[in-house]
Formats: C-alpha cells, sequence, structure tokens
C-alpha cells in the first residue's frame, strides 16, 4: 500500500485500504492502480472523518464509490491522459 492518509498509523484506515483494494485488484477493477487506490483511500478518509469506524464497511463504501463512478465513465474520464494542447489524447 502506498496511499498516505492525513492521519498516520489508524489500523482501521490502512486495512479498510487493503480489503478494497484486494477485492478491485481480484475482480479487474483496480486500473489504473495508484489512481484507484488514491481514490478509495479518500473515499475511506472522508467516511472515517465523518465517524465510521468498521474497516469492512469502510472497505465496501470505498468499492462501491470506484464501482459507481466506472459506471459513469466518471473514473476512466477522470484519468485519461492530455496532452500539452489539453486535448485528451
Amino acid at each position: 500500500m502506498s496511499y498516505l492518509f492525513p492521519i498516520p498509523q489508524v489500523p482501521a484506515l490502512e486495512d479498510a485500504l487493503d480489503i478494497a483494494m484486494d477485492y478491485l485488484e481480484r475482480t479487474g477493477q483496480a486500473f489504473p492502480l495508484s489512481q484507484t487506490e488514491r481514490f478509495c483511500g479518500q473515499v475511506i478518509f472522508e467516511e472515517w472523518a465523518t465517524g465510521r469506524r468498521h474497516r469492512v464497511w469502510l472497505a465496501n463504501r470505498a468499492i462501491g464509490a470506484v464501482e459507481q463512478a466506472r459506471k459513469a465513465n466518471w473514473f476512466r474520464i477522470l484519468h485519461e491522459p492530455v496532452t500539452a494542447s489539453g486535448i485528451k489524447g
């Protein structure tokens, strides 16, 4: 895991991210890996900041967010390469 949470050494955050990424990798939904990990980490931290502490719940929320973003094509569009002219290639 390479994502760094704003609050270091909180096992529930790290465990939730590991669970989510393991599922997404096994189902072929973790590409591109670093962007997916960052996206999941942000979702997990946002939910944790609202008071959610159960690692499986946090992981499930991140997985659902990735699947919803992919369904809406938002995730693919967000990570398409942009050329120097600003036109997507």
